[in-house]
């Protein structure tokens, strides 16, 4: 795993060089030469190196998407990563305590845990060994924040993030046409 990776990127698992492709010519257009793309053990989802700024990169690729809308086939969902760790709770632990205070007070907030190995620890458990270290209040609905702990075989990346800081393309499929009645005469 590359622990300097700055981003996640959910990836058609179907098709992976076409999917890291489509990375490298976004991270491209918005000015970054050479973004570094690595495959995981986690199938469908790729580390970036970026040498933009991860916030910037999902603000402009929001922009890029309203202007051409077809831009993104490949990519599912891209996400920033604040810091990695080891994948055992006490690490994690250590991880949500250098990054709580971005979780501001009066924001309200959850935790959302993606395993993406089989032997990692189950989501309740690692939910249970870092909810406490927030002082914050809990939304699980709309949160202002979520604490994001994307967990491999032996390393997690974990981000604070408010929803707006994710981002999901929309997939647009051309629309069928509506099908035409025949004209009947009466």
């Amino acid at each position: 795993m590359n622990s300097d990776s700055n981003l996640l990127v959910s990836v058609s698992g179907r098709a992976p060089g076409r999917s890291r492709r489509e990375i490298v010519a976004r991270l491209r257009a918005l000015g970054d030469d050479a973004p570094l793309v690595s495959e995981t053990a986690g199938r469908g989802v790729m580390t970036v190196r970026t040498t933009l700024a991860p916030r910037d990169v999902i603000r402009r690729l929001r922009v890029l998407q309203s202007s051409a809308p077809g831009a993104f086939r490949f990519t599912r969902k891209w996400v920033p990563v604040d810091l990695w760790s080891a994948a055992d709770t006490a690490s994690l632990r250590e991880a949500v305590t250098r990054l709580r205070d971005r979780i501001a007070p009066g924001e309200r907030w959850r935790v959302t845990v993606e395993r993406r190995a089989r032997r990692c620890p189950p989501a309740p458990e690692i939910i249970a060994a870092v909810a406490d270290l927030i002082d914050r209040k809990v939304d699980l609905a709309h949160p202002d924040k979520v604490l994001l702990i994307e967990v491999f075989e032996s390393s997690a990346a974990l981000a604070v993030v408010s929803p707006e800081e994710v981002f999901t393309p929309a997939l647009l499929r051309p629309s069928r046409p509506e099908p035409t009645q025949p004209a009947t005469s009466r």
